[in-house]
């Protein structure tokens, strides 16, 4: 094998082959160019014509629009005259030369008529207006027509290739030189795998031909014969490309495409009805010559193709360990979890357990795409609304806030088990959500009853200041023993006023009580009031102080309408006359 040039001589020799082609392809390219640029004037110059033509022709039909037809008539009649006009002027003729042969053999007899007869057909045939000359002046421009659009459209047809010769032996056409480099790159590929150090010297020459009809060469034509002429050792085989990186060549690639159906087999089992595609891009039916050097084994690629990159991993539970815990200890969701340990979310995990979080990660990864269907909750928005039937500062839920459920239909694509992509195909409302609705009380509370007119700890008197009194006081103050609360009585049906602000715990019936309100004022005391004969207020219910929440009644174990009210400590009773802000 000859020794190869430098790169440097090599990838010269290429561009000053590459100039001097171009050169010759800008000298063709400036013949038709002018040839095109006749044709276009010659075109144009027609066009102007016609331009002129049918304007003159719209100017006079506008202008003698009154006497359109007329016009037209005559421009008819001219036509027509120009039409016949060779035919009279051959009529014409023949008269002028009739007469002319009947006068001559008169006056001097049958030569003289015969010498006439010859003058006049010979200017029939040849004189200025005479059949070969009309005959010309109306062919000759059709035949040149014809003749130009004859050269354009054989000038069209013409196919041209590229003539390539490499190290002064003829490949074939190519298309352009690009194929040629394209080519070489395929080359260096084979050439450079596992640090081969085969080198090949090639000068390229490159011709511009017309095509003799024949398929030209593909780039990867053009690597098997430069390989083929080269003198290398080559053989033929099949090059195996792992996301279009060249890995080397196998004699036969069946074994190749056995194993990974074997794969695809394997996944398509274990996921019924997915769709089972590699992650990576394998190419192995390229077929053609590569060097030897290049030749691998097919059973040690195929147990590289089948080997395990990464062992499966785990995470070893806590005490303490729960499935939240676990699914942010390792950065995985509970679903993904449930893939890799079987109800793993319904169980929990316990201490010493081994989670799987990680499957084998094998040498080539396969997507698993599958369709999944799931309800998923949808969140209620909430609304509020002012209200001048509540105090000021006091918030009722009037519509209680449900989730919607939407059933959604996603593609979703796992490697690994690992969650790659979600696409939702579909939704459908099981249930729209329900909006929760609150009233934002706007009604200004009775000036009596104002948060000021209570200290701290203390409370405002329940019922209307003037008319209403204590009926019954507490034991400590000289009531009947057990009774814990004072009674204050007014008329039935008397309205009756929170305290203090609170949040009701209690509305409704009470035993002994009767209907009451129980208020929890969120600083470790509650006020009761009971007997009462109707309620305003519910449970969970925010309410201020001086807010109406019930009316005076005699419910439960009494002896006539009044209002018991108490004060407690958690489940100690507290003297109210210590709380009450006035006593009346």
């Amino acid at each position: 094998m000859k020794k190869s040039i430098t790169a440097d001589e090599a990838a010269t020799k290429s561009k000053v082959r590459s100039v001097l082609l171009k050169a010759h392809l800008n000298d063709i390219g400036l013949y038709l160019s002018s040839f095109g640029r006749y044709i276009i004037l010659m075109i144009v110059g027609l066009a102007r014509r016609m331009g002129r033509g049918i304007a003159e022709l719209g100017r006079f039909a506008w202008s003698r629009s009154g006497k359109l037809t007329s016009a037209v008539m005559k421009k008819i009649g001219y036509f027509l005259v120009l039409l016949v006009s060779p035919v009279v002027g051959v009529v014409h003729a023949f008269k002028r030369a009739r007469k002319d042969i009947g006068s001559s053999m008169k006056k001097k007899g049958f030569g003289a008529a015969v010498k006439s007869s010859l003058i006049h057909f010979r200017n029939f045939l040849f004189g200025s207006n005479g059949i070969a000359v009309t005959v010309f002046n109306i062919a000759a421009p059709i035949v040149c027509v014809v003749f130009l659009f004859n050269i354009v459209s054989y000038a069209s047809n013409l196919n041209y290739c590229v003539r390539l010769t490499v190290n002064g032996k003829t490949l074939g056409y190519i298309e352009n030189e690009q194929v040629y480099y394209d080519a070489d790159e395929i080359l260096k590929e084979r050439i450079n795998y596992l640090g081969s150090d085969e080198n090949i010297s090639l000068e390229p020459t490159f011709a511009i031909e017309l095509s003799d009809g024949s398929e030209p060469l593909t780039k990867y034509q053009v690597a098997d014969l430069i390989l083929e002429y080269s003198g290398v050792s080559v053989e033929y085989a099949y090059g195996f490309f792992l996301n279009g990186v060249f890995q080397g060549a196998v004699p036969d690639n069946q074994p190749i495409r056995d194993a990974l159906q074997s794969l695809m087999d394997k996944y398509q089992a274990a996921h019924p009805g997915a769709e089972i595609t590699f992650r990576d891009t394998l190419e192995y039916e390229t077929a053609g010559l590569y060097l030897s050097g290049s030749i691998i084994d097919t059973n040690w690629l195929v147990s590289q193709l089948t080997s395990i990159k990464a062992n499966a991993g785990y995470y070893i539970a806590t005490a303490e360990d729960t499935v939240d815990t676990v699914a942010e200890n390792t950065g995985l969701t509970v679903r993904q979890l449930d893939l890799f340990n079987t109800g793993f979310s319904e169980n929990g995990p316990h201490e010493g357990q081994r989670i799987k979080i990680r499957d084998e990660i094998p040498f080539l990864s396969v997507n698993v795409s599958v369709v999944e269907e799931y309800d998923v909750e949808v969140a209620y928005s909430t609304e509020y609304y002012s209200d001048d039937t509540l105090y000021s500062g006091v918030t009722r839920i009037t519509t209680e806030g449900a989730n919607g459920v939407n059933h959604l239909t996603a593609n979703v694509t796992y490697v690994n088990n690992i969650e790659v992509s979600r696409r939702i195909t579909s939704a459908k409302v099981i249930s729209a959500p329900v909006t929760e609705r609150i009233a934002n009380g706007t009604k200004t509370p009775p000036e009596q009853y104002s948060a000021a007119d209570a200290g701290y700890g203390k409370f405002i008197w329940p019922m209307e200041v003037g008319k209403s009194r204590i009926s019954e006081y507490t034991v400590w103050d000289g009531g009947y023993p057990g009774h814990y609360g004072i009674d204050i009585t007014a008329y039935y049906g008397a309205p009756i006023y929170a305290g203090a602000s609170g949040t009701v715990i209690h509305s409704g019936n009470n035993y002994g009580y009767g209907l009451c309100v129980i208020i929890d004022h969120g600083n470790g005391l509650q006020t009761l009031y009971g007997h009462c004969s109707a309620l305003s207020v519910s449970v969970g219910e925010q309410v201020i102080q001086g807010q109406l929440i019930a009316y005076e009644g005699s419910t439960g174990i009494v002896t006539g309408p009044h209002m018991h009210f108490e004060v407690r400590s958690g489940a100690v009773k507290l003297n109210p006359i210590d709380y009450l802000e006035h006593v009346y």
